[in-house]
């Protein structure tokens, strides 16, 4: 899939434009395959954001050639409900609203106060990330 170095570089593209590399995943949707690239900015992600990305981003995937077959380039955002998978994840989120599946399936919903590179504090509870199974951010509409 992506190697480690390619990732450093497209990380480096996405923050010198000023946004947060949130996920790089392979995915295979309906037989075809895509490679998905998520990006995030406190002021929000529009179409135009991403097209941005994608154009810069892939002259570089042609050279770098990371996967064997035919793919699809998609640059997103995380959407408004996110799923928090890696301490970056968490740290965005930061005095937001998150809910966290335990491995025992218990769901806690609660203030993310903060977080560190082991686990992360839901209003004064610490856990581990490997204490949980699932979490994900809560977007309230108003």
């Amino acid at each position: 899939m992506i190697d480690e170095k390619l990732e450093k570089e497209i990380e480096c593209i996405v923050e010198s434009n000023g946004y947060i590399l949130y996920d790089i995943e392979l995915v295979k949707e309906n037989n075809i395959k895509i490679l998905r690239i998520s990006i995030f900015s406190k002021n929000g992600i529009g179409h135009s954001d991403c097209e941005k990305i994608s154009e810069i981003i892939s002259p570089l995937l042609d050279v770098y050639d990371p996967i064997n077959e035919e793919y699809f380039l998609e640059v997103s955002s995380p959407g408004v409900e996110r799923i928090l998978k890696k301490p970056n994840h968490f740290k965005c989120f930061i005095n937001n609203k998150i809910q966290v599946t335990l491995e025992d399936k218990t769901k806690i919903i609660g203030i993310l106060k903060d977080s560190n590179d082991c686990g992360f504090y839901l209003d004064e509870k610490y856990f581990t990330y490997n204490e949980i199974k699932k979490a994900k951010s809560i977007f309230e509409w108003k």
